[in-house]
């Protein structure tokens, strides 16, 4: 009597489990959204010299900053895990076009950064609030392509270096739940001291370009 008890117990659990809805945004999702990314670009370049085609050797050193705002659209898709009634973490790969653009002047030496898309992965950790909105913070790694031309104010560009540089990001962020499946969200992102290396250039002087990215971020995600 008391094995089946336990059967029909385990059979009625079982079935409401099956039966249950998932909870909002739980599993695999898509995501979707707009991008406004800050560069940063602090350049330090010593234009001291003991010889003219040695390079620097102490003497002066000159650092600049510039910085701009530039929006992109970046889509996403990852899954997140409910691991108790309250907590939640997730994992999303994303994609996002970038349009910020900085140029410094140091002495003659002109630096152009485009930076042309990010791409990476997140990993969030968060909390529901209410039924409706929820907190989180998150730890990532993002890649930046970078296109850098550089010259002298007394000529065309001289050097060119494309490529991606990667960072640490984190930040975090507020989700709201609009439906079952649908919900939508804001954070913040940054990467810091991330380097980026260009060619020493004619007097044989290395240029330093030392790169931050603050990012707000809106969008919705739907999860299936």
């Amino acid at each position: 009597m008391k094995t089946t008890s336990i059967t029909t117990t385990l059979v009625l659990v079982t079935s409401l489990a099956i039966s249950a809805p998932a909870l909002a945004g739980d599993g695999f999702y898509i995501s979707g959204g707009i991008n406004n990314t800050t560069q940063e670009n602090n350049q330090s370049r010593n234009t001291g010299s003991n010889q003219p085609n040695v390079g620097a050797s102490g003497g002066a050193s000159g650092t600049v900053v510039d910085k701009d705002t530039g929006i992109g659209f970046v889509v996403g898709a990852g899954y997140k895990y409910r691991f108790s009634q309250d907590m939640f973490a997730s994992v999303e790969a994303f994609y996002s076009t970038e349009s910020a653009e900085t140029t410094t002047l140091n002495n003659v030496r002109s630096n152009n950064i485009e930076l042309n898309a990010t791409y990476g992965a997140d990993v969030r950790f968060g909390t529901d609030v209410t039924d409706k909105v929820a907190i989180y913070g998150l730890v990532g790694a993002t890649a930046h392509d970078l296109d850098s031309n550089l010259s002298y104010t007394f000529a065309p560009p001289l050097d060119f270096v494309s490529g991606q540089v990667w960072g640490f990001t984190y930040g975090g962020g507020v989700g709201i739940n609009l439906t079952e499946k649908l919900s939508t969200f804001g954070e913040f992102r940054l990467a810091n001291d991330l380097n980026l290396d260009t060619p020493v250039d004619q007097g044989g002087i290395q240029t330093q370009e030392d790169l931050n990215y603050t990012t707000l971020r809106t969008g919705f995600r739907f999860s299936f």
